[in-house]
């Protein structure tokens, strides 16, 4: 059962729909003269449409921007480097070697560490890591330990 409110919906929503449809079927000519019917200019009503459209995507258009904006910010807060305090080579090596060559060392250390003159930059730093998470060796800002 559809109640009053219902009925009065769907004749507003019929309304609607035929005036639509009659201002969808009428020529160009028909509007410009209704237009000038009350009194309004057809140019300047076609250049404050253009204006008002105009400014409908510029906000469209900075919403979006906004929002890219704060997707770009949330990967790159998600995604970001952890920042680690810049590290001397020279040192890295040193403490590795310090490490290779030490009497009485109960660990084993592997073929490749032995060769740390050979080892590049990047996997002497990884070695240092490596031998933190094993427990072997603390950081260089923890207790001098090792």
């Amino acid at each position: 059962m559809t109640g009053k409110g219902d009925k009065e919906r769907i004749a507003l929503s019929r309304l609607a729909n035929a005036l639509t449809d009659d201002i969808l079927s009428a020529s160009d000519d028909d509007i410009l003269a209704d237009l000038r019917e009350t009194g309004e200019d057809p140019a300047k009503n076609a250049d404050d449409m253009r204006a008002l459209f105009e400014k409908t995507v510029l906000i469209a258009n900075k919403k979006r921007l906004s929002a890219a904006k704060a997707g770009a910010a949330a990967v790159r807060e998600v995604f970001a480097a952890p920042v680690s305090p810049a590290v001397d080579i020279g040192v890295a090596r040193a403490r590795l070697r310090q490490i290779i060559e030490a009497p009485g060392r109960t660990q084993k250390v592997t073929l490749a560490a032995r060769k740390e003159s050979e080892m590049s930059d990047s996997d002497v730093l990884g070695m240092l890591d490596d031998l933190v998470e094993l427990g072997i060796l603390s950081r260089p800002n923890d207790a001098d330990s090792d």
